[in-house]
């Protein structure tokens, strides 16, 4: 059943990064708009009732200004001096209609009051009473009698105001009167009179309505003592009570944050500096922030719909992008289900991944480590003829970015048969140094043939045959230096013609051979051209002497495709022979003695069916046929041959390895110097062997003697130890709890 696809912590991740990428640049941008659209809007509606408010105070001012001046001519008014007013009655009757032009010139004062200290009556527009007459019949004041009333006028040395109570005419209905007294003369020490203005509260807050415009809340006016002096309030519970709490602690000009309860208000103030009043608006937070409110909704709902639109947008670019990953992953996963089984950790991508990239390094580690060997085995095929694909080496050659100088190939053998001791580190240096060999028209790749007992090195080169002998020359002269320099000898070097073409090379890898095997018939050390070898042949009448050589190197190294190859050439030659029967047979037997003494030095004996062939023939056809099958013959047994050498060495280097794995100094360079061959080439014969590196058989070994001991001996785990080779006990009990899954002492007494 096909497993419920779930959205895993990878998806979120992509989704978490796009709302991240849409939410940084849509904090930034809203805090812009929210700024532009609710801060300063709030700002300006502050401003603007900032401005309102001002506004009632410079009203205020100009109307308190107006009231002085008028209280200045009062006092300077020549009909209305205390001399005048007193020198009879029709004189008081001029006073009153005098204080009435006053009155009628300030349309907000409902009465206009003269007093002189010292007199018991008060004049006004309306007449002339005495203190208690117009204390209570007049205006009816409720918490102010004519005595006081009298009291306050005649101590009065500074303008001041005051707010008081009266009843209104004819019902039980309670307003505000303003008293704003000035003394006179003005800007005397010693006044001799009052002049007081009789203003109603609802005058004054009338005023304040149309400034402000319509809002909910209460106006409040304070006299310099912070004493209300006029209020007015619209759909607004709060009490002068309440309000004088929340007024009392705002003592500076500006808007201002108050709570009162639950309430939140605003306050916003301004004092006047020519009468020490203050004006103050209450209004309740929510409707002095209605409008920003408002604003503010309208925002953050446009920011709710972009918000929700961007989340959209997230989910649609993450499924869109995780869903390929995801299907990677579930194909990888298809893959890797057999070695995890249930594993929770496939259902996670980003360990799936990153596990598959570990694994890849690893492989990419490996394949680096691998490259080495690869290359070494592909020229050592190449060398040897294994390969005829053309296109194979040119794909080879391209993925390892093998640039080769041209198509003219050669091969150089140096012998490595052990004539000459060789140290594994010297053998391991000078292999280092060939492997590569770089000049200015050529470059060679050398390789190890341990079975040969020789280094082969391939040499490409772009120059044309008029200059192949100086580079052999050069190529040749550079490769013995480099091996006297880390052997401390010079070698005899074998060198094969040139041939077109990497495909072709084992050919001159054969006549490299076949010149090291005629060195003999020249001085130790020096250089022997396989070309030259044909000037050895003394008539042109023999056949080729050159393929007699490539016939028998070919058979030797068991090729047969070279050898046929080289005796078809020989056929040939002979087919265009003309000279005497008696010669022709004398060719034709040498031929034969050829073949003869190749198998003699072999030790392989003439099938009875191939000596007729060989003693009877009547044709080249039959010698033909009778020779390709001995080339057949040869090749097999030499293949078979190497095969068997190679088991045998196999053999000893595992029989050596089983009696010396007890030695301390027991290492992979001391086998291979030992058997005379390269630390790479004995480690990969251990692997391919073995399965095993040379330390894990050589681990594997002490390991399943120490066990043999534990179980039946009644040595130390110390004593064990170090009989097997290890001089560090702890290392190794480390060793063996990680492969036995317990200690030795354990182990010793779960098994003996």
């Amino acid at each position: 059943m096909r497993r419920k696809r779930t959205n895993s912590r990878l998806f979120y991740q992509f989704l978490l990064s796009h709302v991240l990428i849409f939410a940084i640049p849509f904090i930034i941008l809203s805090g812009v708009v929210y700024y532009n659209a609710v801060v300063r809007f709030k700002s300006e509606i502050e401003a603007s009732n900032v401005y309102k408010l001002n506004q009632v105070k410079n009203t205020f001012d100009l109307l308190a200004r107006g009231l002085d001046n008028t209280a200045s001519r009062i006092s300077i008014d020549s009909e209305l001096t205390p001399f005048v007013v007193k020198s009879g009655k029709y004189k008081e009757i001029e006073v009153v209609d005098e204080l009435g032009k006053y009155k009628a010139n300030n349309t907000i004062v409902d009465e206009v009051a003269l007093y002189f200290h010292g007199d018991e009556r008060l004049y006004t527009s309306s007449g002339i009473n005495s203190f208690d007459t117009f204390a209570k019949r007049v205006y009816g004041f409720s918490d102010l009698d004519g005595i006081r009333l009298d009291e306050e006028m005649s101590r009065l040395q500074i303008p001041e105001i005051r707010r008081t109570q009266t009843t209104v005419s004819g019902s039980s209905q309670k307003q505000n009167v303003l008293m704003y007294m000035f003394p006179i003369p003005r800007n005397s020490q010693s006044p001799y009179g009052t002049v007081s203005f009789f203003i109603r509260e609802s005058m004054l807050t009338e005023l304040v309505g149309p400034i402000l415009g319509d809002f909910y809340g209460s106006v409040y006016i304070l006299d310099s003592k912070d004493n209300i002096l006029a209020s007015r309030s619209r759909e607004n519970d709060l009490t002068e009570q309440a309000a004088k709490q929340l007024l009392v602690s705002k003592t500076q000009d500006g808007i201002h944050d108050a709570k009162l309860g639950d309430e939140h208000y605003s306050l916003m103030q301004a004092k006047s500096n020519l009468t020490g009043w203050s004006y103050v608006i209450v209004m309740p937070t929510d409707q002095f922030l209605g409008r920003v409110l408002e604003m503010r909704t309208f925002v953050l709902l446009i920011c709710a719909a972009v918000v929700a639109f961007g989340i959209l947008i997230a989910v649609l670019l993450s499924t869109r992008q995780y869903r390929p990953i995801r299907n990677i992953a579930d194909y990888v996963r298809t893959l890797q289900v057999w070695t995890h089984g249930n594993d929770d950790s496939l259902h996670n991508e980003l360990d799936l991944i990153r596990d598959s990239v570990q694994a890849t390094r690893d492989l990419m580690k490996r394949i680096d480590e691998q490259r080495p060997i690869v290359r070494e085995q592909f020229f050592v095929r190449l060398i040897l003829g294994s390969i005829k694909d053309e296109e194979e080496t040119t794909a080879f050659l391209s993925r390892e970015n093998l640039a080769l100088p041209g198509e003219n190939c050669f091969v150089t053998v140096i012998p490595m048969d052990g004539s000459e001791y060789i140290s594994t580190q010297n053998r391991e240096e000078l292999l280092r140094l060939l492997s590569e060999i770089s000049m200015t028209d050529a470059v060679g790749y050398g390789v190890e043939l341990i079975p040969d007992q020789s280094i082969a090195i391939l040499i490409s080169t772009g120059c044309n045959e008029s200059c192949l002998r100086q580079v052999q020359e050069e190529i040749a002269d550079e490769i013995a230096r480099l091996f006297e320099h880390c052997c401390g000898f010079r070698p005899t070097v074998g060198m094969g013609s040139p041939v077109s073409g990497l495909i072709h090379v084992n050919r001159s890898y054969i006549e490299a051979t076949a010149a090291m095997e005629q060195s003999g018939r020249i001085r130790k050390g020096e250089i022997v051209y396989f070309a030259d070898m044909s000037e050895w042949q003394e008539g042109s009448e023999w056949y080729p002497i050159e393929e007699q050589i490539r016939l028998v190197q070919s058979m030797k190294q068991g090729n047969d495709t070279a050898a046929k190859t080289a005796l078809a050439n020989i056929m040939h030659d002979l087919e265009g022979k003309e000279v005497s029967l008696f010669y022709f047979r004398c060719m034709s037997f040498d031929l034969i003695n050829t073949f003869l003494r190749t198998m003699n030095e072999m030790k392989l004996g003439i099938p009875q069916e191939y000596r007729s062939h060989l003693a009877e023939f009547t044709t080249l056809k039959q010698l033909d046929a009778g020779m390709t099958g001995l080339i057949d013959l040869i090749c097999d047994y030499v293949q078979a041959n190497k095969e068997s050498k190679n088991t045998a060495m196999g053999t000893e280097i595992f029989q050596y390895i089983e009696q010396h794995y007890q030695e301390y100094d027991l290492s992979l360079e001391k086998i291979a110097d030992h058997f005379q061959m390269s630390i790479s080439y004995f480690s990969r014969y251990m692997k391919d062997q073995t399965g095993y590196t040379f330390t894990e058989y050589v681990t594997h070994l002490r390991m399943e003697e120490v066990k043999r001991l534990l179980k039946n001996s009644d040595l130390t785990i110390k004593d064990i130890v170090a009989s097997v080779g290890y001089s560090d006990v702890s290392n190794f009990m480390r060793k063996f709890k990680n492969t036995e899954g317990i200690t030795l002492g354990q182990y010793r007494k779960l098994y003996s």
